[in-house]
């Protein structure tokens, strides 16, 4: 039964591990998408046609934009942590399950051979 429980840890460890992937992946396409949009802008306030007015408007959508790569990078953090522990999570419970097996054959075979000396001397 305990081995069986650390197996269904691991399987939720697992997921874990595949949803901290998933959200670092969406929060580096999200930076890789806001970034070109960062680079578009520059381009455009660059230009000397541009009014002061576009410029103010380009200014604000730039530190919007700032802000959701600082928040993307966050999530980035978070999750790359997460999936560390998540990883560590899995190889403890790896390790373990295998130590708990063989605890259960020794114990198996002290058995056997526990019952076979009783079973001779009768």
């Amino acid at each position: 039964m305990a081995v069986t429980k650390y197996e269904q840890q691991t399987a939720i460890a697992t997921e874990q591990i595949a949803d901290s992937k998933t959200k670092i992946a969406g929060a580096q396409e999200i930076q890789r998408i806001v970034a070109v949009r960062l680079k578009e802008i520059a381009t455009l306030a660059a230009r000397t046609t541009v009014t002061t007015g576009e410029k103010t408007k380009l200014t604000k959508e730039e530190d919007e934009i700032k802000g959701k790569l600082e928040a993307q990078q966050t999530v980035i953090d978070v999750e790359t942590k997460n999936l560390v522990n998540h990883e560590t999570n899995v190889a403890t419970l790896a390790t373990t399950i295998k130590q708990f097996k063989k605890y259960v054959k020794d114990t198996k075979d002290i058995i056997k051979t526990l019952e076979k000396k009783v079973s001779e001397t009768k």
